[in-house]
């Protein structure tokens, strides 16, 4: 087996088995474990080796080993890496979504760089600084003034997240109308997101297998839009949460993030809403971002169908 060989099995074996870090030492003087030098410098090494000349796909590979594990300075070096080779659109909200994912972590140059972009006007930057300071205690402002500036270039996950801050009053005066205006314009770019994907979708949860059940939650968003808006934002986010959902789930008008995307339909399901349970369904009985499930599949559709979900009326998956 030659040297670079022996260099990357070793790098791989560090990254996949070492476990997470440990919690930091309360004594500041004290050395922090073992576990945590070792993961550094497992990631020192694949960022060397990442950065060789001829490194290609080996090197990208470890490096995205290490960022998979939560590493912040590889999710930093990996969206900073795929930032310069973007091409489509989707693909740099990718790298944007490294970038925030070590942001979150506390990385000072992937916040940088993030405000850097929206400091010249990108909405992606925007929306992961807003969603970064939103869970930060005491960045209310910030959080405000990134969503803003996300929603008001029209990205479905801006308004969303504006939307809920504004119906909850967390950080600025509660005001539950404009909350629905928000999450009406959420819901509408991204079922238009999703309704695009499906015309084109070959395959995946968006094929053409899931043309009657995109027909019926379009019908079902379309029917509740035509009311008057109110003030009833919890149920106006229920269709938002849905549809940003799968634009996640399936990468439409934006990088999949299936786990983002997850989140938002059971927090759709956990309040009983069909079109969402009915997704969850769909998604444990085909494997699609959780494992294979058919026993869940039919519970979840157990539970659209009592939430008057017509598709899910004695519905089971299929056998394997």
């Amino acid at each position: 087996m030659t040297g670079p060989v022996l260099r990357l099995a070793f790098l791989l074996a560090a990254a996949i088995w070492l476990p997470a870090a440990a919690a930091a030492a309360a004594d500041a003087d004290e050395p922090p474990p073992a576990d945590v030098l070792d993961v550094e410098r497992s990631a020192a090494r694949a960022h060397g080796l990442a950065a060789a000349p001829g490194a290609g796909t080996e090197g990208r590979f470890v490096l995205l080993t290490m960022a998979v594990q939560g590493h912040a300075q590889s999710q930093f070096l990996l969206g900073l890496m795929q930032l310069e080779e973007a091409g489509a659109a989707d693909d740099r909200a990718g790298a944007l979504q490294w970038l925030e994912r070590a942001a979150a972590k506390g990385h000072a140059g992937a916040s940088a760089h993030l405000a850097g972009l929206a400091a010249q006007g990108d909405a992606a930057a925007h929306l992961a600084l807003g969603l970064v300071a939103r869970d930060i205690a005491g960045a209310e402002s910030a959080a405000l003034r990134h969503l803003r500036a996300a929603a008001a270039a029209g990205d479905a996950q801006g308004l969303l997240a504006l939307g809920r801050l504004h119906g909850g009053g967390e950080g600025i005066e509660r005001d539950e109308a404009h909350a629905t205006r928000l999450m009406r314009a959420a819901t509408a770019v991204a079922m238009e997101a999703v309704l695009q994907a499906h015309r084109h979708a070959a395959a995946g949860i968006l094929g053409p297998a899931a043309a009657e059940w995109l027909e019926l939650a379009a019908a079902r968003t379309r029917a509740e839009h035509r009311a008057p808006p109110g003030r009833d934002w919890r149920r106006a986010e229920l269709f938002a949460r849905y549809w940003v959902g799968l634009t996640l789930l399936a990468g439409a008008g934006t990088a999949a993030d299936t786990p983002r995307g997850l989140a938002h339909h059971r927090a759709a399901a956990g309040r009983g809403f069909a079109l969402a349970e009915f997704s969850l369904g769909l998604l444990h009985e085909r494997g699609h971002g959780v494992g294979r499930d058919l026993s869940g599949a039919d519970a979840w559709f157990a539970r659209a169908a009592a939430h008057g979900h017509p598709l899910a009326d004695g519905r089971r998956a299929p056998d394997a």
